[in-house]
């Protein structure tokens, strides 16, 4: 596979996902199909769109320049939160979670005020998520 043609080998992982997620909803109510029926056709629809890209476009890129160890961090950060998620709750754990993100994306060091007035935007957004699905739609968060 040369360097143009990156973009097939996940094509066809998100085709796959994507067909598979719409294989298990045969098994499923109408209703409660339609939550991973929507992700299902997502995911194939934009397998499809990466694969006829990477096929028929090929466009040139060059190499990424830069160290590994920020994408590496958020990965880490990501994979905190999951492990946590069960243990300490949704809301505590995505308030950290979010929090130690935007403190990672920062490039500079911002305002103090800046970092509060984002801070308490990501504090609302959390709380908001979890109201929505905990109230609304009925769906319980750890």
């Amino acid at each position: 596979m040369t360097w143009t043609h990156r973009d097939l080998l996940p094509s066809v992982v998100l085709i796959l996902l994507g067909a598979y997620a719409l294989w298990e909803t045969l098994a499923m109510s109408t209703f409660g199909a339609i939550f991973p029926r929507l992700a299902g056709f997502g995911l194939l629809l934009g397998g499809i769109a990466l694969a006829v890209r990477a096929v028929w476009r090929n466009p040139p890129v060059t190499r990424p320049h830069g160290d590994l160890a920020r994408p590496l961090l958020f990965l880490a950060l990501l994979l905190g939160w999951a492990i946590l998620l069960p243990v300490t709750g949704f809301v505590p754990t995505s308030i950290g979670g979010a929090i130690l993100a935007m403190a990672l994306a920062f490039e500079e060091r911002p305002a103090a005020r800046s970092v509060l007035a984002q801070s308490a935007a990501l504090v609302g957004v959390v709380v908001l998520v979890a109201l929505l699905f905990g109230r609304l739609l009925l769906v319980p968060l750890p």
